[in-house]
């Protein structure tokens, strides 16, 4: 009987603490998640106003990227250049999710929908982010961005 009553509260214990870690994890990633959603709303602002300067300070200079059809991996210079080629007339970002990968580093995943022209052509876009940002200085930083077409919604 006495081992029961022991091992009840070692279990209750066991699970107040999880219940615990859980909500301490909870309710750190808050003012992160902020952080990063602010930087990726100015980038997208950046391309939009073809200010390169502001993608130039947000990703750090290990970035990589890849888009949906590409040759492969894109760099921090290639990210740069396509400032130049790419003319954002709308776009509208939601569903923003922040997914912490360790204490300088984390996971955002968001939908976009944007309109404009690149290389001419007209483009009338649905996508899936998937970036990875991590803490450079006093700051957060894109260090890998993949875009993935989707349907409508």
């Amino acid at each position: 009987m006495k081992r029961r009553v022991v091992a009840v509260a070692v279990a209750l214990w066991l699970v107040g603490s999880v219940a615990a870690q859980d909500k301490q994890n909870s309710s750190k990633p808050a003012p992160v998640a902020a952080e990063v959603e602010s930087n990726i709303r100015k980038i997208w602002e950046a391309f939009k106003h073809k200010d390169k300067a502001t993608v130039e300070g947000l990703l750090d200079e290990r970035f990589r990227e890849v888009e949906e059809g590409a040759a492969g991996f894109g760099d921090k210079k290639a990210e740069i250049a396509m400032v130049d080629e790419f003319e954002i007339t709308t776009y509208t970002l939601k569903d923003f999710k922040l997914t912490p990968l360790g204490p300088n580093s984390a996971l955002v995943t968001y939908l976009a929908h944007y309109e404009g022209k690149a290389g001419g052509e007209a483009i009338n876009a649905n996508s899936a982010f998937g970036e990875v940002w991590v803490k450079a200085g006093n700051g957060w930083k894109g260090l890998y961005a993949q875009e993935t077409t989707i349907k409508p919604q």
